[in-house]
């Protein structure tokens, strides 16, 4: 993990809504697996703006390290979401970098949670 500027957590909120916007995009053109991977990446970015706006900490390229920075940057609320997280990474995981044809069911799914992960940490922030 590293350092980061407490700033920079509105820049990574924004990525992050960025992202859900494409995701939505790739869904409705029928890019699945496309769909998962950005609506996961928004995940990614909101928990960065998570930990910066709260530790001023960023996970490095570790998920790992990323699920633990959000259980501590989760410590003064009454629940934290890093079940959800480790889920939608897995998936990320098994459903972008494996040779997998993804649904449609699978995308709507993934988006649905996304979107759970980023508002919840939008309401957090």
């Amino acid at each position: 993990m590293q350092s980061e500027k407490k700033e920079n957590a509105k820049i990574r909120l924004e990525d992050a809504f960025e992202f859900i916007e494409s995701a939505k995009s790739n869904m409705n053109e029928n890019r699945f697996k496309a769909s998962i991977d950005h609506s996961i990446t928004a995940c990614i970015a909101a928990n960065d703006a998570f930990t910066i706006h709260h530790l001023e900490k960023i996970a490095s390229m570790s998920h790992y390290e990323a699920l633990d920075l959000h259980r501590e940057a989760a410590n003064k609320f009454k629940e934290e979401k890093t079940d959800l997280l480790r889920k939608l990474l897995n998936e990320r995981h098994k459903m972008t970098y494996r040779p997998v044809k993804v649904k449609k069911q699978d995308s709507e799914d993934n988006f649905k949670n996304a979107i759970m992960f980023v508002n919840w940490i939008k309401e957090h922030l």
